[in-house]
C-alpha cells in the first residue's frame, strides 16, 4: 500500500507536537495558588515608582522620538539601497 509512510510520519509528528505542549495539570494546589493571589500580599509589596517632573518628562518624550524617527531614516535608507541593488542585479543578470 503505497503511503502508508506518510501517513505514520503525519501521526509520529503529531504525538511529537502533542507532546511538546504545556501540560495542563494544575502546577499548584488550590488553596496555595488563592494564597499566592490574594490581595493582601499585593498590597504590602507594591512597587514604586520614580516620579519625574512635566518638563523632564517632555524632554524624555522628545528624545525617544527623535531616536525612534532616526532609526525610520536608517531603515527607509537601507531599503531603497537594497531595491537598487536588486535593480542593478537584475539588470545585469537579464540584459
Amino acid at each position: 500500500m503505497s503511503g502508508s509512510g506518510h501517513v505514520q510520519d503525519m501521526n509520529n509528528r503529531l504525538r511529537q507536537n502533542r507532546a511538546q505542549r504545556p501540560s495542563k495539570r494544575a502546577k499548584f494546589k488550590d488553596h496555595i495558588r488563592e494564597n499566592i493571589y490574594s490581595s493582601s500580599q499585593h498590597n504590602k509589596q507594591s512597587v514604586m515608582f520614580k516620579t519625574v517632573s512635566e518638563e523632564k518628562l517632555a524632554e524624555i518624550k522628545n528624545q525617544i522620538r527623535k531616536r525612534a524617527k532616526n532609526e525610520r531614516k536608517k531603515e527607509w535608507s537601507v531599503l531603497g539601497v537594497l531595491v537598487i541593488l536588486l535593480l542593478i542585479t537584475t539588470i545585469l543578470i537579464f540584459w
